[in-house]
């Protein structure tokens, strides 16, 4: 954990010079949206990288992360109506580094993370109460979780014990048990997973022994088989993926350096990637879909919201809190919520380490 907050600090002062050549190169200042940024309450426990889930009611159910001490096994539920934080109980595992998936019969599976964890845990908003399921084949963690149009959920790749993982099983919420399928072509981590319109789940970028593979995915959950789905313009780790309303995939950032600022969207007829507009300064967040199809990318204290129509990127503002590996949700009422990550301002490895309970809302 240590080397992987080490590695935290070194990216927040890479992508500060990086930034700071952008705005310096630039012959004028970059676009910028209307709306802003403004604190709401902070939750009863820092975290850094916790899920956010929006359930059916509006709610948002914030799970796990790694805390002040370790991986917390606890939740919270934020109430927009309020702007306040409820319990939402405790897992019975400790969660970090994990997948949390809303079913379609509005609970919300949560599995992996942790040290390399198989458990599964159902979360009823209904009763507010958490229960075990089936655990998976494998322990995972940094890997993607998707639900699937039949209501399974295809968890992909991922690091282990054994290793890195090319592996992939699915989630059946009716018998509670996970069964292996197949497996990806190339091993990966910290990739990103986005259901199409066709039911197919496209899986591209992420990291691997031999770097950010640049080869893209898909999977077939009728033949339970992946082909190939083009190869992107750069490698990216710790993307930020959304499927657009035009049906194309919006794929931006990364953590490493060739992929900071910029973005690529691939489309299905074609199976082919093309570049779009760079964004405004590096993010590398959670990616959320606007009510009006645009879509939002923020952290470490500013913002870029893509515009679908004419493929650019304007800046939000800055945040009220700088910090990085937040979680991020739409609410209802069309703001969203960022909460927890770790701090970057004046980065060092030991302010970096500090997880945050911060949570700020974005009013388009």
């Amino acid at each position: 954990m240590r080397s992987r907050q080490l590695a935290v600090a070194t990216l927040v002062t890479l992508v500060a010079t990086l930034s700071g050549t952008a705005v310096a190169a630039a012959k004028a200042p970059p676009a910028t949206v209307s709306g802003g940024w403004a604190a709401t309450a902070s939750m009863s426990v820092a975290r850094s990288s916790p899920t956010a889930t929006r359930l059916n009611d509006g709610r948002v159910l914030v799970v796990g992360g790694e805390g002040v001490v370790d991986r917390d096994s606890t939740a919270e539920l934020y109430i927009p109506s309020t702007r306040t934080w409820t319990s939402a109980g405790t897992l019975s595992e400790a969660h970090s580094l994990h997948i949390a998936v809303r079913l379609l019969d509005g609970r919300v599976l949560v599995a992996g993370g942790g040290a390399y964890g198989a458990a599964a845990e159902l979360y009823d908003p209904a009763t507010n109460r958490w229960t075990s399921t089936g655990s998976m084949n494998i322990g995972r963690i940094s890997f993607t979780a998707t639900l699937l149009l039949d209501g399974r959920v295809l968890v992909v790749g991922g690091n282990s014990l054994q290793g890195l993982q090319a592996s992939a099983e699915l989630y059946d919420p009716a018998t509670g048990r996970w069964t292996l399928t197949g497996s990806l072509r190339t091993p990966r981590r910290d990739h990103t997973a986005t259901l199409l319109g066709d039911g197919t789940v496209l899986v591209a970028g992420g990291a691997n022994s031999a770097g950010w593979p640049r080869n893209a995915e898909l999977f077939d959950p009728v033949r339970g088989r992946w082909s190939r789905a083009g190869t992107t313009t750069t490698g990216r780790e710790h993307a930020s993926a959304m499927l657009l309303g035009n049906g194309r995939v919006l794929l931006a950032a990364g953590g490493n350096p060739s992929a900071l600022l910029s973005a690529e969207l691939y489309d299905p007829s074609s199976r082919t990637w093309s570049p779009t507009g760079s964004l405004t300064g590096f993010h590398g967040g959670p990616a959320v879909l606007l009510q009006d199809g645009r879509v939002l990318v923020a952290a470490g204290g500013v913002g870029d919201v893509y515009s679908p129509a004419i493929g650019t990127w304007a800046a939000t503002g800055p945040m009220v809190f700088p910090y990085a590996n937040a979680a991020g949700a739409l609410l209802p009422n069309g703001q969203v919520l960022y909460a927890g990550g770790r701090r970057v301002v004046n980065c060092s490895p030991y302010v970096c380490d500090t997880p945050v309970a911060d949570a700020e809302l974005f009013t388009p």
